[in-house]
Formats: structure tokens, sequence, C-alpha cells
């Protein structure tokens, strides 16, 4: 039976594959008494400490995909195409 998480739980994790220098050193989520899920993040400060935020889940934003030319488009006549107008 998998372990199901309560109102007023906490998890917090070590993470293995950091994918940078600044990348948490502990990753997990609690789920306040009132039910909202919110995520952790802790870094390892010293021996005696650990220094972390809590915040909302981050929600994947789909990948907005990059406007680039065709490659057998000069850059000038694909940049000459758009008909955005900005206001300053």
């Amino acid at each position: 039976m998998a372990y199901e998480k309560k109102p007023g739980d906490i998890a917090i994790f070590k993470e293995k594959n950091k994918t940078n220098d600044r990348a948490p050193d502990w990753k997990g989520d609690l789920i306040t008494p009132s039910g909202e899920k919110l995520q952790i993040a802790l870094w390892l400060k010293s021996d005696t400490m650990l220094a972390g935020k809590v915040e909302p889940p981050r929600q994947r934003e789909e990948r907005q995909q990059e406007v680039s030319p065709p490659r057998d488009q000069p850059r000038e006549a694909f940049t000459a195409d758009l008909d955005d107008e900005i206001p300053f």
C-alpha cells in the first residue's frame, strides 16, 4: 500500500542529482492543515544549519516555441515580416 499524505504531513529527500551548484541539497513537499500542497527547497549552510524556502508548486509552463528564421532565409528578411509595434 502506498503512503498517502495527510494534512500536516511533510516529506523531504536528499537531492542526489543536483543539476548545478545553486540547486537545493534537499527537496520535498508538505500539505498544510488546510490541504494546500507546498514545495520545500533546502540548502545545507553549515554542519548544523539548513536554510530554505517554501512556495506553491510551480506550474510547468508550456514551452513557448521559439521563433527563428528558417535556415535558408536571411534574418533581415524574417524580421521584416513581423508586424509588431512597440509603444515606446
